[in-house]
This record gives structure tokens, C-alpha cells and sequence, in this order.
């Protein structure tokens, strides 16, 4: 496979010549993996201050420039961008990819406007937030956008991908191994609490997976793609959430009550018996240790229970309902804790 489209006008050829002399053949070959790659060598200099070192280091033009640790099919994608002054246009995952290959080995050539280009682009389409590409993207995709947020230091986009990350987990889309090995907060040179908390998800889910298993008390490495420690943090798990879930269900959230409502003390025992009625009702569809589908449940059963809606005012239950919520979100932030991170 060859690759010779990079041209350009001989003015401007001739002015990159000047610019990089001691670059004597125009054309030069680079082999990336088995494809060699015949490029403008004036050009690349002129681009890449990187490029102009390998070519000068490099004199000897019948032997091609091995480059290592690339794929040939990102190295490709660069070269296009780099012959056609564009990027690749975000309309699927295999576009997504290319952009973010063309950004990748920009940077790691030193190629600073079509790195500027290409990241700025990634930026802006992850902030829209409803690009198919983005929202559909494979993990491995995920994953490299989250480290260029985290380069920048762009904390929104990157609370952003985070959600994304842990919303397929939730919803199968993302397995839970596969999340717990690029959730290890070692992986990333950054805060490791926002990976904690990822880490956490990803080992409630892997709990669901297994908890028929653990509520029979079976074992739960036996041809399991889960390490030894893996499963020991998920027992610790197991058992703090059953804890933690008879705890919420014995005690109804205290709330403010309305200034409106004349009878606080009958309010309160409304909710309270009601709260702790549904709460230890083996109809709910979860299991005990699903604290966050059981809460959210039990919230819904809550709002549209007609008891309450009788005897308590709308401010008064909604309060109630807010303290409520506020118990889930507060488990969604600390998972990782019940599994002993």
C-alpha cells in the first residue's frame, strides 16, 4: 500500500524546501506495521518539527523509517487529514474513530494546528451531547475521549462521559468486567475518586449478576472471569447493601412540613406508616440488595400512593419525597464504599 496524494503548489513547495533544509528527497518511505507509506517528506517537516528530526536522523533514503507502536490504519487516517487540510466528519463510530486517531498521533507528532483542529472538534461534539456518533460509541472510544477531557481539563465533558459510562453498565451495555479493569483509578493519572465511584457501579453490577448465587450462599468464582479478591469485594458488598437496605426501610426520611399543614403529627405518622408498610413488602420487584432499583421503586410507589395523597398536603409529601430521593443519589455516590474500595 502506498500513499503519494500529499501535493501542493510549487511556490509553496518551494518555500517548505527552504524551511527544511537538509531534507534532500522530496518523497520518503514509512513503514508502519507491513505497509510502507510513500509521503512528502518537505511537507510532513514543515508540518512537524518531530517529522524533520526522523528525516534528518534518518539521511539514508532507500531504506524505509520504521515507526513503532502504531497501527497502520491510524497512521493512515493522520496522513489523509494531513493531504486533504481535513477531518473526518462525525456521522458514525468508524468516523469517530478516525477523528480520533487523526487527534491521537497529531499530538504525538507535534503537529499542533491539525491537533488543535481535531480536538476542539471532539470538544464540541461531546458537549452537544446528542451526536449518534458520541452516544453510540464503542467503550474503547469512551475511553480515549475520557483521557483528552481529563488533558484539558474540561470537568463538565468529563462528569458527562463518566455518566455515560455508568448508565450502560446499568443497562447492560458495558460489562462489568470490562468496566472494573478501566475504572482501576492506577489506570489514570488523574483524581481517583471519579473512578472509585465508576469502580463502585461496576461492581454492583457485577453483584446482580450473581446474586441468585449469593443468596443460595453457592460460590461465585467457579468459572468466573472475576479474580479472587474481585468476588471477596463483592461479598463485602452483598452484605453491606442488605444492611444498608434495612436500615432505609425502618426509617422513613424526616421531612419539613408545609407551613400550611394543620396537622404535622398526623402527617407524619401517614408517611410513616405507609413508608414502612411498602418498604417491607416482598412484592417489590428487586431484590434487597438492588438498593438502587428498589428506592426508586419504592419512591414511585410512594408518590402514587392515594393513602398519602388523602392525608398528607402536596408540600408535606413532596418534601418527603425529596429526602427520599435524596437517600438514592446519596447510594448512587458512595457504592464504592459498600464493596470496600
Amino acid at each position: 500500500m502506498t500513499i503519494s496524494s500529499m501535493t501542493s503548489s510549487t511556490n509553496a513547495l518551494s518555500a517548505t524546501q527552504k524551511e527544511c533544509e537538509g531534507i534532500k528527497d522530496l518523497f520518503r518511505a514509512l513503514k508502519v506495521e507491513s505497509v510502507v507509506f510513500r509521503v512528502n517528506a518537505t511537507l510532513l517537516c514543515k508540518a512537524s518539527a518531530t517529522f524533520k528530526k526522523m528525516f534528518l536522523r534518518n539521511a539514508d533514503s532507500t531504506k524505509p523509517i520504521v515507526l513503532r507502536g502504531l497501527k497502520a490504519q491510524k497512521f493512515s487516517n493522520l496522513l489523509w487529514s494531513l493531504s486533504t487540510s481535513s477531518l473526518p466528519q462525525l456521522l458514525d463510530e468508524k468516523s469517530l474513530e478516525r477523528l480520533l486517531d487523526v487527534e491521537e498521533l497529531a499530538q504525538r507528532f507535534a503537529i499542533s494546528q491539525l491537533h488543535i483542529r481535531a480536538e476542539s472538534t471532539l470538544l464540541a461534539t461531546i458537549a452537544q451531547g446528542k451526536n449518534p456518533a458520541i452516544i453510540s460509541c464503542s467503550s474503547r472510544s469512551l475511553s480515549r475521549m475520557v483521557k483528552i477531557v481529563l488533558r484539558v481539563g474540561n470537568q463538565p465533558l468529563f462528569s458527562f462521559l463518566m455518566q455515560m459510562w455508568t448508565w450502560r453498565l446499568h443497562s447492560r451495555e458495558l460489562h462489568h468486567v470490562h468496566a472494573m479493569r478501566l475504572a482501576q483509578p492506577s489506570r489514570w493519572a488523574h483524581d481517583p475518586r471519579p473512578f472509585l465511584k465508576l469502580l463502585g457501579h461496576a461492581f454492583y453490577a457485577a453483584m446482580m449478576d450473581v446474586e441468585p448465587k449469593l443468596a443460595s450462599g453457592q460460590c461465585i468464582n467457579i468459572n468466573s472471569t472475576l479474580t479472587q479478591p474481585e468476588t471477596i469485594h463483592i461479598r463485602c458488598g452483598y452484605h453491606s447493601l442488605r444492611s444498608w437496605w434495612d436500615q432505609i426501610a425502618s426509617q422513613p426520611p424526616l421531612y419539613e412540613h408545609s407551613p400550611r399543614c394543620d396537622h404535622p403529627e398526623r402527617c407524619s405518622s401517614a408517611w410513616r406508616v405507609r413508608f414502612e408498610s411498602i418498604a417491607d413488602m416482598e412484592s417489590l420487584p428487586f431484590p434487597k440488595v438492588d438498593g438502587i432499583r428498589r428506592i426508586q421503586e419504592l419512591h414511585k410507589c410512594l408518590k402514587d400512593d392515594l393513602f398519602l395523597t388523602q392525608s398528607m398536603p402536596v408540600t408535606c409529601r413532596h418534601n418527603a419525597l425529596q429526602e427520599l430521593q435524596k437517600r438514592r443519589e446519596n447510594l448512587l455516590e458512595t457504592l464504592h464504599h459498600h464493596f470496600d474500595l
